[in-house]
């Protein structure tokens, strides 16, 4: 049964049915403004596809500003930060500089888009991806999918045991295409996983 207020309000909907679609337009245009600004308020404070891969130790993202890097140092911890990025490019030399003048260490190990690697280039993110003694590490690419999925991948081939659908599985969770021209970076995965087998 409806109390006297509600019969007043069911009955002013029903005499000003105009009215009551406005307010719940209104109500859903504020919903969606507080949910695109959300968004937004969250890719100043982080990049783009940042995840935690291991609390403490471990995160992944796509591209970074100063402002992600200074927010992921005092937030979680992150001392070293690994780009996949062409070092030449000027938001590559941004980010460096960014990262130096923060104290952050940065190393570079630079792949093509696809995620496309060999196996020296892999020898070598996976001798930053291992040395616990870089404190938090953030490793990174353009859009934190390619090349950042591969790193992570064979950081979980070698210290979580997985298995390479669990990687490829984790790795379409972050927007990977799994596309005929990702053939190497599959191929990488399975040598990983052989490796980490031995």
């Amino acid at each position: 049964m409806m109390s006297e207020s509600e019969e007043q309000f069911v009955e002013a909907e029903a005499v000003h049915p105009r009215r009551y679609r406005r307010r719940v337009w209104l109500i859903a245009v504020a919903a969606l403004t507080f949910a695109f600004g959300f968004a937004w308020v969250q890719s100043i404070v982080l990049p783009k596809r940042f995840a935690v891969v291991v609390d403490g130790r471990l995160y992944r993202s796509g591209t970074v500003t100063a402002a992600h890097l200074e927010n992921l140092s005092n937030g979680y911890g992150v001392r070293t930060v690994l780009s996949l990025l062409n070092a030449e490019a000027p938001e590559t030399i941004a980010e460096r500089a960014a990262a130096e003048a923060l104290g952050l260490r940065w190393i570079n190990v630079p792949l093509p888009g696809n995620g496309a690697s060999t196996r020296e280039e892999r020898e070598r993110i996976k001798q930053v991806l291992f040395d616990d003694s870089l404190g938090g590490l953030l490793v990174h690419c353009a859009a934190g999918t390619n090349r950042t999925g591969l790193a992570v991948g064979m950081y979980r081939l070698h210290r979580g045991g997985w298995t390479v659908d669990q990687v490829l599985s984790e790795m379409r969770r972050f927007d990977f295409g799994d596309e005929p021209h990702h053939e190497n970076l599959r191929q990488a995965l399975v040598a990983e996983a052989a490796l980490a087998n031995e």
